[in-house]
């Protein structure tokens, strides 16, 4: 198998990707950076270009090795486990479509590492969070756009990259509709609040929108940039006092949290939050449980 062939193998699994497993942008184009890797890992390694033969030949001990020199590059520990899943996609791929088997890769595995529960923060901050938007920028629009940003990943429970990609289409009234992971839509519903802050926003903006354009953008009008919103995030976050940890996605973490300890049901918050498998959206049971440890501690008479 030459290159050009090889590049035609992993085309079609680019294709299958995109087309039938309708992967999102983010997640396709990681795996494609991941086998690249692991492939430039192998020419060097074996000391040839890789073939057919060696497709159906890499060992476990491969992977691994591959594996232990991103560890000497210092690339984080946690990212193992989507590394080998990127090229455990690719094997599959191969298995099921090429008539390329390799064992070996399916039954490589790496040590589970114990996952940390996202902190959540409290009412409190969370409002101080909200009202020390007017503090993160100077002109008006632009803290009443931030008001309005952290106000709906908070009382929507979105990504940054869901927030930052709505429309005008996109603001129902009552609702809001988002494109979330797979490229999957849900409609979620706006607190009066947080639709008055839309409102707001989108009065005092000096940028006008057709129904096809991203509400929230910069100083030039384009789209705000994640790297932008991140800076507010951390000038609030600093201003208040909070830990270096709290990010735009500790908001979504929040609005789950909150929910559940209001007395939501895990199916609703999984349909609200947009995760595919319940068993994403249980690990905010643990937090609850948590919550409750550390309230019973502090205030049983007997701890």
């Amino acid at each position: 198998m030459n290159s050009n062939e090889l590049q035609l193998l992993i085309d079609r699994w680019i294709k299958w990707m995109k087309t039938e497993k309708n992967y999102s942008r983010n997640t396709s184009s990681a795996y494609i950076t991941d086998l690249s890797m692991f492939l430039r890992f192998l020419n060097n390694y074996l000391n040839e270009e890789v073939s057919i033969s060696h497709l159906r030949s890499i060992t476990s001990q491969n992977v691994r090795a591959w594996l232990a020199s991103l560890k000497i590059k210092e690339y984080k520990i946690s990212s193992y486990a989507r590394y080998l899943a990127a090229i455990k996609n690719f094997f599959n791929y191969l298995h099921k479509f090429e008539g390329i088997t390799n064992l070996n890769v399916k039954s490589t595995r790496v040590k589970r590492q114990n996952k940390n529960l996202p902190k959540a923060l409290t009412e409190s901050d969370t409002k101080g969070m909200i009202d020390g938007s007017s503090d993160a920028s100077k002109e008006l629009w632009m803290q009443v756009r931030d008001y309005a940003l952290i106000s709906l990943i908070y009382g929507c429970g979105l990504r940054i990259s869901e927030a930052l990609s709505i429309k005008l289409s996109d603001v129902n009234g009552e609702y809001i509709s988002v494109i979330g992971k797979g490229n999957k839509e849900r409609s979620i519903p706006l607190l009066e609040e947080v639709k008055l802050a839309l409102e707001k926003y989108l009065k005092l903006c000096p940028y006008k929108f057709s129904p096809t354009s991203n509400i929230f953008v910069g100083a030039r009008g384009q789209k705000l940039n994640p790297g932008v919103f991140q800076r507010q995030i951390r000038k609030i976050r600093n201003n208040l006092g909070l830990s270096e940890s709290v990010t735009p996605h500790t908001l979504r973490h929040t609005f789950a949290t909150h929910l559940l300890s209001g007395g939501a049901d895990l199916r609703s918050i999984q349909e609200l939050l947009g995760h595919k498998n319940l068993s994403t959206t249980q690990i905010y049971t643990s937090l609850d449980v948590k919550k409750i440890l550390d309230v019973y501690n502090k205030t049983h008479p007997r701890s």
